[in-house]
């Protein structure tokens, strides 16, 4: 009677094969998290990005219905002042609703700079910027967005 002889491959995975096997998968996942962290860190400032230019925008369209005084006195207080115009805060809190219904919550606060500087005597240049702080980051991140303004009002222009 003669034996049957098994080769290596017949009897299935050494544990040292598995034990490398799920080496390579750990170190898999682990970069997987490493980068979903980062693009949720990425988004945030996205976000955040997206959020400071709105607001500058919006700065930067009600400019054009200013007077020219207005315009004025904020050239007058200096560069990059947080005076503006009469009723416009110099801070704009970004609110998300909580779970739930009728409760808000402040998701981030903008400050807003501005400065107002003559080309000549009937063009303005008139620059807004928001800044805010990153997590993460110990400077904060500024956005500045500019227009020019025309004195339609004085009949020498």
């Amino acid at each position: 009677m003669k034996r049957h002889e098994t080769t290596r491959t017949e009897f299935g995975f050494t544990l040292i094969e598995v034990m490398v096997a799920l080496a390579i998968l750990g170190f898999g996942l682990l970069t997987l998290a490493a980068m979903q962290l980062n693009a949720m860190t990425q988004g945030s400032a996205g976000r955040h990005t997206g959020d400071a230019s709105s607001i500058a925008r919006s700065y930067l369209e009600q400019v054009h219905r200013l007077d020219w005084a207005t315009l004025t006195t904020a050239r007058d207080n200096g560069p990059w002042t947080n005076v503006f115009w009469p009723n416009a805060p110099s801070t704009v809190n970004v609110t998300v609703d909580m779970p739930g219904g009728g409760a808000t919550a402040t998701e981030h606060t903008y400050n807003l700079t501005w400065n107002v500087t003559d080309i000549n005597t009937c063009l303005r240049d008139v620059e807004v910027r928001v800044s805010w702080s990153e997590e993460g980051r110990s400077t904060p991140k500024n956005l500045t967005l500019a227009t020019r303004r025309y004195n339609w009002g004085n009949a020498g222009c």
